[in-house]
C-alpha cells in the first residue's frame, strides 16, 4: 500500500510549514542580534580640531542628518565636502549622533586628547 496523494500532500505541507517557521525564527534571532550589537555607542578618538568623516567611513547611510553632540565644548559636527563629519574641539568625551539616510541614529562616543 503506501501513503496516497492526500497524505502527501499534507506531509509536504507540514515540511514546507515547518521550514518557513524556522526561517522566521532565524530572521527574527538575526534581528534581534544585530540590534543588540548596535546599542554601544562606536568609539572615535579625534585630536583638538582632527575632523572625521562620517559619510566617508561607511558607518552610517548619506545623507546623514540631525547630527546632535552632548557637549560642544568636546565635539561639534561639521559639514565636509563629501557629508558630514564630528570635529574634536578640546580634551574630554562625549557622545555625538547622527541621523543615518536609511535605518536608525547612529551613536559615537568621541574621545578628544
Amino acid at each position: 500500500m503506501g501513503i496516497s496523494n492526500h497524505e502527501r500532500g499534507w506531509e509536504v505541507r507540514r515540511w514546507v510549514l515547518v521550514a518557513s517557521a524556522a526561517l522566521v525564527v532565524a530572521g527574527a534571532l538575526g534581528i534581534f542580534f544585530q540590534a543588540h550589537a548596535q546599542d554601544e555607542p562606536f568609539p572615535l578618538d579625534l585630536a583638538p580640531g582632527e575632523t572625521f568623516d562620517l559619510c566617508a567611513s561607511g558607518l552610517v547611510v548619506c545623507p546623514a542628518r540631525t547630527p546632535i553632540c552632548d557637549d560642544p565644548n568636546v565635539a561639534v559636527p561639521v559639514d565636509l565636502p563629501g557629508g558630514l563629519g564630528f570635529r574634536g574641539v578640546a580634551t574630554g568625551t562625549t557622545l555625538c549622533s547622527a541621523a543615518s539616510a536609511a535605518g536608525p541614529r547612529r551613536v559615537f562616543r568621541i574621545t578628544v586628547h
